[in-house]
């Protein structure tokens, strides 16, 4: 299950990001709605100001990123998600600040302004924390000055296999055997390379071959 919780730690910030950023857009949109509808300036930016972006989400952020930094092994894209969660949280934060900044002169009681202030303070302020936590975690890791988990191991280099080596060649091709002469059958099945002809010494002449054809008659016919 732990191995399962790595593997999906990536995605999942990535989507608790994109539900932020789409959080912060619809804000916008439902801002330009009211606007259009003829609602109060800062009545409109008072609605959205608290909302714009979750403290709750916010929070998940951070947590995930540093998830992918420093639970080994980190994430490919590590520094990746943090520049963008970063960028996404600074815009967030500046968005709800002028909408709260505009919105606090809806308020008529002086009492309920004080209290406005001090609950817009605060929220901004951690928001405000997220997003500078996550810009110096970047930082920091650009600049060596933060240690984080090593990444993932690259999977070795599958080795080539090694080529089949040729046939082993046999003692003797016919293409050196062919017109050859050897002096035994020992020679042959050596390898030792054939003489094109015996020595004339070693070689039978044709009257030799005759006499023992001859000797071989008359030895037949005396036993006969």
């Amino acid at each position: 299950m732990i191995d399962n919780l790595k593997r999906i730690r990536e995605p999942l910030t990535w989507a608790v990001i994109a539900v932020v950023a789409a959080n912060i857009v619809l804000g916008i949109v439902h801002l330009v709605v009211q606007l259009q509808q003829s609602t109060p300036v800062y009545e409109a930016f008072q609605e959205i100001g608290s909302s714009l972006m979750n403290l709750t989400l916010v929070v998940a952020v951070v947590a995930l990123v540093c998830t992918c930094f420093f639970i080994a092994p980190a994430t490919r894209n590590a520094l990746l998600v943090t520049r963008v969660a970063a960028g996404v949280l600074s815009v967030g934060v500046v968005l709800t600040l002028v909408c709260s900044a505009l919105g606090v002169a809806a308020s008529a009681n002086p009492l309920g302004v004080a209290f406005e202030i001090v609950g817009t303070l605060l929220d901004l302020i951690l928001k405000a924390l997220a997003a500078g936590v996550l810009w110096v975690l970047m930082r920091g890791v650009n600049a060596g000055r933060i240690d984080t988990a090593a990444p993932a191991a690259l999977p070795a280099p599958v080795e080539a296999e090694p080529e089949a080596t040729a046939d082993v060649p046999t003692v003797w091709q016919r293409s050196e055997a062919s017109g050859a002469v050897w002096r035994t059958a020992d020679e042959a099945a050596t390898g030792v390379r054939g003489a094109s002809r015996l020595p004339a010494s070693e070689t039978p002449g044709v009257g030799a071959i005759f006499r023992d054809e001859a000797d071989q008659r008359g030895a037949s016919d005396r036993d006969a």
